[in-house]
């Protein structure tokens, strides 16, 4: 019999820009049960998830494809009724499709937070001496970035492009990230994609990290 996993994202499910790239990581006879956050909610409802002053900014993707700016701490809520109706389908683990801090949720089974496997691979790749480049997908994210990895480098480059808004941003990103000679390139976003990942490869010809493809590697290992 095969093993079931679940995927919760912050916008609304399904995912199709990323899970079916990250699938095949996965192993065979493996059954992904997606859940939004955001699902079930119109347009006008999703509007009240907006932060508020000092709360933290998350990017995601509706159903339709737009980009939504949410609050983390409006979405708990929503994502543990999420990983009750996922636990209650039996599933072996589950992921939140987000780099982000999250609180402890109750779980009757593994939750993989993607941030914590992300940060620890450039913990193990990156020295004092070494100059990093994070591609984030909006501004507001800069200061808690660069607050997370002060302590590995002092030479931390932060660009801006959403995995949501085409090429534009990105190859402006890479030009960036090309001038800075940067060691190492992060895509610090679940909703990067190895496609979209291409033009910051090819400008920089520096290693970069997906941390979708990071993410799924992990959870092929542990559903082996």
């Amino acid at each position: 019999m095969g093993k079931k996993i679940g995927i919760i994202t912050i916008g609304q499910s399904p995912r199709k820009d990323v899970v079916p790239e990250m699938t095949p990581f996965f192993g065979n006879n493996v059954e992904v049960l997606e859940a939004g956050a955001l699902d079930g909610l119109t347009p006008d409802q999703v509007k009240t998830y907006y932060p508020e002053n000092g709360m933290t900014h998350l990017v995601s993707r509706m159903r339709d494809g737009t980009e939504i700016i949410v609050a983390k701490e409006k979405l708990i809520p929503r994502i543990e009724t999420a990983i009750i109706d996922l636990n209650r389908k039996s599933v072996s683990l589950i992921l939140l499709l987000c780099v982000g801090n999250f609180p402890q949720f109750q779980s009757a089974c593994l939750i993989v937070e993607p941030q914590k496997i992300v940060d620890h691979c450039i913990e193990g790749l990156i020295g004092a001496s070494h100059r990093l480049g994070i591609v984030i997908p909006i501004a507001e994210q800069e200061d808690w970035v660069r607050e997370t990895f002060s302590e590995l480098t002092t030479s931390i480059t932060v660009t801006v492009a959403s995995p949501y808004a085409g090429q534009n941003d990105l190859l402006a990103a890479a030009a960036i990230l090309n001038e800075a000679a940067c060691d190492l390139i992060v895509m610090y976003c679940m909703g990067f994609n190895r496609q979209l990942t291409r033009p910051i490869r090819e400008i920089t010809a520096k290693p970069v990290i997906v941390s979708s493809a990071i993410v799924a590697r992990t959870i092929g290992e542990l559903l082996e």
